[in-house]
Order: C-alpha cells, then structure tokens, then sequence
C-alpha cells in the first residue's frame, strides 16, 4: 500500500513520513521501484533508510532512493550501509518545485541476495509561498 499523506503544513512546519518499505525481491527493485509520491512545493531535509534486515549479496548491495532519473538524490551508493541493520540517516536540501515520484532501487553483484529488507522516511516543509 502506498503511504498517503494528509495536508504537509506550512512553511517551517517539518513532517516525519513513512514513503515505503523496500525488499530485496521486489518486482523490478533493480530498475527503481515507486515509493510515493510527493506533491509540488517541497523540500527534502532529511532521509532515512532503517535497514530491518541486512541486504546479503555476496560481493555489493546498493541501495539507493530518489525521485531524479538515476535514483539517488535523497539516498545516494554511499549513504547506507545495506549489509548491517540499523537506521541510515543523510541531511539533505532538495527542492521539488513540481509534484515527483520518489523511488527505490537496490543493486547488487556476486551470488544473488536471499535477504533485506529497509524502510524509508523522508522529513520535509513546505517551500515557502
């Protein structure tokens, strides 16, 4: 079930939301799976990626999450550590000035995870009018 979001607030009023949980196994994972959708006028001040259970390819596991093309302007190949539970957290500034999709996408080489599992959070405020 995609998260819907009731009103964000106003301005300088920051709201925590659950954009979704993603899985090793999910359909198309690879390519970028939707999350939510964000509705125009927001800034992304804060990602979180609560690994649940380790992510268990033999060589990499990336997992990345974003609304731009390649899937990584929230949650960049860098930012969380998919092998190891725990929660994964970036600050961030990135404005959306129109409504956008935000995606998930997990990568990996060596033998094939048979695990993992993350839920995302994203704090936002609205763009001030």
């Amino acid at each position: 079930m995609k998260p819907q979001y009731p009103d964000l607030g106003t301005c300088n009023d920051v709201k925590m939301l659950y954009a979704g949980t993603v899985n090793f196994d999910d359909t198309d994972i690879d390519e970028g799976v939707e999350l939510c959708e964000l509705p125009a006028g927001i800034i992304v001040t804060k990602a979180v990626a609560k690994v649940n259970t380790a992510f268990n390819a033999a060589t990499t596991n990336v997992l990345t999450v974003g609304a731009n093309d390649d899937v990584n302007d929230l949650l960049g190949s860098d930012d969380v550590t998919e092998g190891t539970a725990g929660a994964y957290i970036v600050n961030k500034f990135v404005q959306y000035d129109e409504a956008k999709k935000v995606k998930a996408k997990y990568t990996q080489s060596g033998t094939a995870a048979t695990a993992g599992s993350a839920d995302i959070y994203l704090f936002v405020v609205r763009i001030p009018a």
